[in-house]
């Protein structure tokens, strides 16, 4: 992607969109995720949105490409979301963010300001915006990214192997419940409240089991960019079969732990 300076707002193409980014974490098409804002940059962020479209772009920071004026930079794909349920709480602003659609990022506006470390004391939006007003009157405290919307994945997912999954997935609950909490769940009463939440395997399915299972940063991005189904499918399996892979080796542990108690 290209980074482009706060005072040169960019030509935006007939397909894309000029949106606020909220580098924050992966949001699934579908996804709710409560957000509680304090930072003076996302309350102007919020302010923009209500007066504008009411949508701002969620994505993953991205550690491995350095910095823009200070702040960690977005990954390359993410989820427009639109705003619910807002309201203020003290000096907080509490919203509900919905996934809308994904969409790749092309360009990013860097923020007006550097970052900089307030402590507990935040200075006001509008105190500030007088650090920058005069010499770029358009710049904002956040960041800007000129997106490009991806349409849903296409394809479908057999009903046989969409079964197999849930009963895999349905599996690993059961084994964490047990190796955590020492609960005994049915497994056959865990996997139908799976295929009751998920049913078909719809587009829509396939993001909120991802939502739910997907942790891994490359593994978000394929889902968050991939034009296939069955290539979220797969993304999917793989985060099960990791985390059975992780509880196994954390079982081992404590069963060894509990060896060397007992020795």
């Amino acid at each position: 992607m290209r980074q482009v300076k706060a005072s040169n707002i960019p030509v935006i193409p007939e397909d894309c969109l000029l949106i606020p980014l909220f580098p924050l974490g992966a949001l699934m098409p579908g996804e709710q995720m409560p957000l509680r804002i304090f930072e003076p940059r996302y309350k102007q962020m919020l302010d923009d949105c209500v007066l504008g479209n009411g949508m701002f772009g969620i994505l993953p920071e991205n550690p491995d490409s350095g910095r823009i004026r200070g702040w960690l930079s977005p990954s390359s794909f993410g989820c427009i979301a639109e705003i619910s349920n807002l309201h203020e709480i003290g000096s907080n602003l509490h919203l509900m963010a919905i996934g809308i659609t994904r969409f790749e990022l092309l360009e990013v506006l860097e923020p007006a300001l550097d970052a900089e470390d307030f402590g507990d004391a935040f200075p006001s939006v509008d105190e500030l915006i007088e650090d920058f007003i005069d010499d770029i009157p358009d710049g904002k405290l956040y960041l800007r990214g000129v997106v490009r919307p991806i349409p849903p994945p296409s394809g479908s997912i057999e009903g046989e192997r969409w079964n197999r999954l849930l009963v895999e997935w349905s599996q690993h609950i059961v084994s964490v419940a047990s190796t955590f909490g020492g609960i005994e769940l049915e497994q056959l009463d865990i996997l139908e409240q799976l295929s009751s939440t998920f049913g078909n395997p719809t587009p829509d399915a396939l993001f909120s089991a991802a939502s739910s299972v997907v942790q891994d940063l490359d593994l978000q991005m394929t889902v968050l960019s991939t034009d296939k189904l069955d290539e979220i499918a797969d993304v999917i399996e793989t985060s099960i079969r990791n985390a059975q892979a992780r509880l196994r080796f954390i079982g081992q542990m404590i069963e060894d732990t509990s060896i060397f108690e007992e020795e």
